[in-house]
């Protein structure tokens, strides 16, 4: 189940990466969101308890958040709304990684390991993101929160990877808003993004025979 699911996600978003490319339309909005869609639908009926609950939550605001973007431009300006919908999705994973802690003195270190890759992107987006700089810097820390508690979380370090994925997905994208364009931004942004929530997604599942058929 879990292989016809990863192939399903992975057929979703090449469909969406080669039909629709990183222009704004209705459709492709709809498109775009369908992978992450899959993964909550997934979600639901293969994880229990917190797992269950809040890997939902993330995952749907992801998809929300795709479909605000993808419709930025076209009905308005919903960029600082997808952000905000990112955000919670990113709340979400924190609160759920932390949670579920590793009694582990190693993942401390991994988790530190990234306050100084936070830090150095703060400095160098922050003080160009003019009137954004505020609602900017709440989602970094949501997303270092997300990252440290991937770190940390008592899963595979598949978990740590999509983080990571997920982060350097963000930093692209704010390096390119706020700093300089970044070549192939569109296809970097969203090919590390679908990596990012399988990734997540697959290390939030224990091993199969602890998964409810």
């Amino acid at each position: 189940m879990i292989a016809g699911i990863s192939a399903a996600y992975a057929l979703l978003a090449a469909v969406y990466l080669l039909l629709f490319g990183y222009n704004d339309s209705w459709i492709g909005a709809i498109v775009k969101m369908l992978p992450i869609l899959l993964l909550a639908a997934a979600s639901a009926r293969l994880m229990r308890g917190t797992w269950r609950r809040w890997m939902v939550v993330a995952l749907l605001f992801s998809a929300l958040g795709d479909w605000l973007l993808g419709m930025n431009g076209v009905v308005g300006n919903l960029f600082v709304a997808g952000l905000g919908s990112f955000l919670v999705a990113q709340l979400a994973y924190a609160q759920l990684f932390w949670r579920h802690r590793a009694p582990d003195r190693r993942r401390r270190w991994l988790a530190a390991c990234y306050l100084p890759v936070a830090a150095g992107l703060a400095w160098l987006v922050l003080p160009v993101a003019g009137e954004m700089a505020a609602p900017v810097a709440l989602y970094m820390l949501a997303i270092t929160a997300m990252v440290t508690g991937a770190a940390l979380a008592d899963r595979p370090l598949l978990l740590l990877a999509g983080a990571l994925a997920f982060a350097f997905s963000d930093a692209t994208i704010a390096i390119n808003k706020f700093v300089s364009p970044v070549p192939q931004a569109g296809l970097v942004i969203m090919l590390s993004y679908y990596l990012a929530q399988w990734l997540l997604w697959r290390g939030a599942l224990r091993e199969p025979k602890e998964i409810s058929a």
